[in-house]
């Protein structure tokens, strides 16, 4: 349900540690992400805004607030991917594979994987057409 939610970078960074650790406090969220050099404040900036957006819901029945998401990781990577896909690559994904093909050099194993997943892409659209052409055909 990640519908119209903007989430910045440094909002995907607590969503990740909420995705981690669901019923977080922030001061644990901070512990998580020290690595950010950011302070307490920065950190309750950011989970109050991810309120906002309704991103994220606070348990507030205890004394310190528990956050969780309120979005699933795979739906919010899933609209994040197309949203990049759409502004960097007018949403080609030819043009994104010839890209990070062109520029970077894939190992052995990173071709098979990646022609896997054409494989299965390929077979996944034969039998829509398939499926398709027996719905369509024989009636009328």
């Amino acid at each position: 349900m990640c519908r119209e939610i903007n989430i910045t970078e440094s909002e995907w960074k607590v969503m990740e540690a909420l995705w981690a650790k669901p019923q977080s406090t922030i001061k644990e969220i901070c512990a998580v992400l020290t690595d950010t050099q950011w302070g307490y404040s920065t950190i309750r900036t950011l989970v109050l805004r991810l309120c906002g957006k309704g991103a994220i819901g606070a348990d507030t029945t205890t004394g310190n607030y528990k956050y969780y998401p309120l979005v699933e990781r795979a739906e919010c990577t899933r609209k994040e991917t197309k949203h990049f896909l759409d502004r960097i690559y007018h949403g080609s994904v030819k043009m994104m594979i010839s890209a990070l093909v062109k520029d970077s050099s894939l190992n052995p194993q990173e071709v098979d994987d990646l022609m896997a997943i054409i494989e299965k892409i390929e077979k996944t659209e034969k039998g829509k057409q398939k499926e398709k052409t027996h719905k369509g055909g024989g009636e009328g």
